[in-house]
């Protein structure tokens, strides 16, 4: 009979060396195991992350942890007890245990205190409506992406917008949680920052891009015909668009032929051999963004903006930048 090893016992100089053989992975299942193994591990062990990624699934869990010398730690928790199970044990990079003796939430607060990391990078939710994992958002002050996935619940991605809309960086949507047009408008008015569709959403209108207060919309697979781009322009020229929109790229469904530009924005033409720098008023997925060439329009109450053309097969891509007041902007 093999006598358990009462490491927890060990004098904390004994146990420096003993950490220093273990993995970022047993380490952190160390961690687990209690609140004392917990405060051992932050006093004795040096494990800095740079994010942590979390794909929240009903049944297992996968979250994936970047270190600070750019090692990624991957693991899963399964909350079902199987054959050989026993209360917490980790292998093959996964963290099984007894349903109910560790859940979502508690795992990503242990693995965030013992990393030293106060935010998380990405979520991703899957699955019906889990309240506890919605407990653990309220309590970040950052989050990076949340991306609501073709399976997630209504409920699940509407109480996860409640939570976390003011303090993520960006929202992905693969699928649209929203049964009326009302619903869905006022969730495009919120005060978001970064706002992806990459669901096959055809029922995004005219209207819904003149609602939009999010500071940068980007659409995939989301495609508006070259009427409704000249429409959306002509009513932001208009000063009928006011939102806090800063950049706004999709695909058109048909070629957009640039002399298509209603005349009323007297669009000034930007040498395509010069580059231009746009930067966000805010810090989204990236600082900044460089185009060459565009159009540039400007309307009577000052605001500035350009257009920008590329070309993908069977349409055209399309980028509207609105200039923050302070950016310099030259007609040439």
């Amino acid at each position: 009979m093999t006598t358990p090893f009462p490491l927890l016992r060990l004098p904390r100089l004994a146990l420096i060396p003993v950490f220093e053989h273990m993995k970022p992975i047993e380490i952190i299942a160390f961690s687990l195991l209690s609140n004392k193994a917990e405060n051992l591990v932050k006093m004795l062990c040096k494990i800095t992350a740079g994010s942590i990624d979390v794909v929240v699934r009903s049944r297992y869990p996968r979250i994936t942890i970047n270190l600070g010398d750019g090692t990624l730690v991957e693991l899963s928790l399964y909350t079902e007890r199987g054959p050989d199970v026993g209360n917490k044990m980790i292998q093959n990079k996964t963290i099984s245990c007894e349903k109910g003796s560790l859940t979502v939430a508690k795992l990503v607060e242990r693995i965030a205190s013992v990393t030293s990391c106060e935010s998380l990078e990405y979520v991703e939710l899957r699955g019906p409506l889990q309240l506890e994992v919605c407990n653990t958002l309220t309590q970040l002050t950052e989050l990076g992406t949340l991306a609501v996935m073709d399976d997630c619940s209504d409920s699940f991605a509407k109480k996860a917008f409640e939570i976390v809309s003011t303090v993520a960086t960006e929202i992905t949507l693969y699928r649209i949680p929203f049964e009326t047009r009302h619903e869905f408008q006022n969730f495009l008015k919120s005060n978001l920052n970064s706002l992806y569709f990459y669901s096959c959403f055809s029922k995004f209108t005219l209207d819904d891009l003149l609602v939009t207060n999010a500071l940068k919309l980007k659409l995939r697979q989301v495609k508006l015909s070259a009427r409704v781009i000249s429409q959306f322009l002509t009513n932001w020229f208009h000063s009928k668009c006011d939102s806090r929109l800063e950049h706004l790229t999709l695909r058109i469904s048909d070629v957009f032929n640039e002399t298509r530009i209603p005349e009323v924005l007297n669009a000034v033409p930007f040498p395509r051999n010069r580059e231009r720098t746009f930067r966000y008023s805010k810090k989204l997925d990236t600082l900044s963004e460089s185009f060459r060439g565009g159009y540039d329009i400007k309307r009577t109450d000052g605001k500035k903006a350009t257009i920008v053309f590329g070309a993908f097969y069977g349409g055209t891509l399309f980028d509207f930048y609105v200039w923050p007041c302070y950016s310099v902007f030259r007609f040439v």
